[in-house]
């Protein structure tokens, strides 16, 4: 029977060319506990695939577990009509768990010491992946995003638009493909200027400092040199710095709508990182970082704040 699923690679494939297979195992980011881990939704598509293989390299990067679950409905009882009826349902949910545990030595054979967990869980992923995460308690949770098109809803699909917009941890979404790898360009972080923006600076430069990457602080302003708001994110981000004195930081306005500003900046960036208010109605995410997460070039990280 052929699998409905995103087939990984064999165990021996290397790592993708653009970022070279570990040759050992890295110290644990600073400032985080080593043993929460990265939670992955894997669904068995190719865009969830991307997401576990960014997520693993990023995990063994901070010292941390890789966890990758996988969440459907809840199999039916039903009675069979024939022999022949039982091992359909049967054989479906088995392909689930065997991609899973290929998936899962693929990436403990690319990063050497990375310790990867799998499980299935019954109930909707939208609910039960920032379940998953809470009991877990996960540092972040990562996701696929399929590639760039006209149709928005397609773009990035409502469990992770469910996902980005509740969850009570920081959830990355990873646009397929993600073979690119990490290209040293740094961490854009968006910065709203009437916004409590001190956890989303924090994330951005502890994740800079794992990866020894600059740091790009940007707000979007109505016009160059908006003194105040200017003046406060200086200060805030001289304010983080201190507790990452490694990182080089540089704080930029730029005229122009946040969510142009950040699209556009995110073309040059291996992360961008923006702040998703708590609270919000319907979906969880405002104007702004609703467009940034579907249409940014880059991985983006959501933090939940206020």
């Amino acid at each position: 029977m052929s699998l409905p699923f995103a087939q990984p690679s064999e165990p021996s494939e290397p790592a993708p060319a653009s970022e070279p297979a570990p040759a050992s195992e890295p110290a644990p980011a600073s400032g985080a506990d080593p043993s929460l881990p990265f939670l992955v939704g894997f669904d068995g598509s190719f865009r969830s695939l991307a997401a576990a293989r960014w997520a693993a390299r990023e995990a063994w990067s901070a010292g941390a577990p890789l966890h990758l679950l996988h969440v459907g409905q809840a199999w039916p009882v039903i009675q069979p009509i024939s022999p022949e009826f039982v091992p359909v349902l049967g054989e479906s949910e088995l392909a689930i768990v065997t991609v899973l545990s290929s998936l899962a030595a693929e990436l403990r054979s690319a990063y050497p010491g990375l310790a990867v967990e799998t499980a299935t869980a019954e109930g909707g992923p939208g609910s039960e992946l920032p379940r998953a995460a809470a009991r877990s308690k996960a540092r972040l949770i990562v996701l696929g995003a399929s590639g760039h098109n006209h149709h928005v809803v397609a773009l990035l699909g409502s469990t992770a638009l469910h996902v980005a917009g509740r969850a009570e941890v920081p959830v990355v979404l990873v646009r397929e493909p993600a073979e690119r790898g990490r290209r040293g360009l740094g961490v854009v972080v968006g910065v709203d200027p009437a916004g409590d923006y001190a956890s989303v600076l924090d994330f951005g430069f502890a994740w800079a400092a794992t990866h020894g990457l600059p740091l790009r602080a940007v707000q979007a302003v109505r016009a160059v040199g908006a003194g105040a708001s200017a003046e406060q994110l200086e200060a805030a981000v001289a304010a983080v710095s201190t507790r990452h004195p490694g990182v080089a930081a540089e704080c930029v306005s730029r005229p122009g709508e946040a969510a142009h500003v950040l699209v556009d900046e995110s073309a040059a960036a291996d992360l961008l990182v923006v702040g998703r208010r708590r609270h919000r109605p319907l979906h969880g995410l405002g104007p702004t970082d609703h467009a940034v997460a579907h249409y940014a070039r880059s991985p983006v990280a959501l933090i939940p704040h206020g």
